[in-house]
Order: structure tokens, then sequence, then C-alpha cells
């Protein structure tokens, strides 16, 4: 059943005169608008950073880079040198380390992140390799410049690769 007087409520609202928001709290609302659809770069970054150093000291638990794993479980690294040698092993450890935090990045971002992430996907991964690099370098690691390059190319294409793969994924079944 209908209210009369929601009817009322309608036309009174239709015939009445629009009141402006303050200046302050339109401002406000626009900022807030644009900022969620155009995020910063260093917020977007700040946020990739955290989901990768938290994913990463995940990943130190199994596969022991830099000789810092927590488990001292070498059983996977030895696989990976053994069969497929020490340059291999590297760009492989790499895709693992990067790619694991962009496989979650892929779906802890909102879209707009996602996008701005895509925007200047190089120059993400590559920073957050070099920085990874640099916590191991800080934490005690013993790093070798030719094993440490292919790291570095591991890192960065495995993170683009699992990043772009993931967004692809997060699109088409999400439609998002």
């Amino acid at each position: 059943m209908i209210d009369p007087n929601e009817k009322n409520d309608f036309q009174d609202f239709v015939n009445s005169i629009g009141v402006s928001p303050s200046e302050k709290l339109n401002k406000k609302i626009l900022h807030f608008v644009k900022t969620d659809l155009d995020p910063s770069h260093k917020v977007v970054f700040a946020k990739l950073l955290g989901i990768q150093t938290f994913i990463g000291f995940l990943t130190l638990t199994f596969c022991p880079q830099f000789k810092m794993s927590l488990t001292n479980e070498y059983d996977l690294f030895h696989y990976f040198h053994h069969n497929f040698g020490e340059s291999i092993c590297m760009i492989i450890c790499g895709s693992i380390f990067i790619g694991s935090g962009a496989l979650f990045a892929a779906y802890l971002l909102n879209s707009n992140e996602v996008k701005k992430i895509r925007e200047s996907r190089i120059l993400y991964y590559t920073s957050i390799s070099i920085i990874s690099l640099s916590a191991f370098f800080l934490l005690g690691s013993d790093i070798y410049l030719k094993l440490t390059i292919f790291w570095l190319i591991g890192s960065t294409v495995g993170g683009i690769v699992m990043f772009e793969l993931n967004r692809f994924i997060r699109k088409a079944v999400f439609n998002y």
C-alpha cells in the first residue's frame, strides 16, 4: 500500500528550491572523488610496497633467497640450481618473490589503483625489485653482481607478467 504522505513529500522535494552544500563540503567531496578515481602514484606505490613486503616475508619462509630462509629448507633452491643453473635459478627466485606479491596486488588493490600501476608497471616493479634487493643487502645477505642482475630481470619480468595475468583474470572473471 502506498503511503499518501509519501507522494506529498516527493512533490515537496520537486517543488523546493535547491540548497547547495557549503564550499568546504563541496571541495571535500570533489577531492575525495578525484583521489578515488585518480589515485596518487605515491599512495599506490606505498600500498604495493606494503603488499610486497608482507607477501615477500611469507615467501622467504620457504625460499632461501640470499640465505635468508626462515625454515632453512634448500630443496626447492637446489632443484632449480642443479637442473637449470645459477642464472636461471636466480631468475626463477626473483620471479617467485616479486611475482607472488604482484599476484595478490592485482586482487587487493581497487581497479583505479590497478590502472595506475598498469600505466607505469615497468617502473613500479623495477623499483620494488631494487628496494627488495636493498633490504636483503641491509639485512646482511651476500649479493653478487652477476646473479643480482639475473634476479632483477626475473623479479621485474615476473612481477609484470603475474600482475598482468591476474589483472586479466580479475577483469574477465569478476568483470572488475
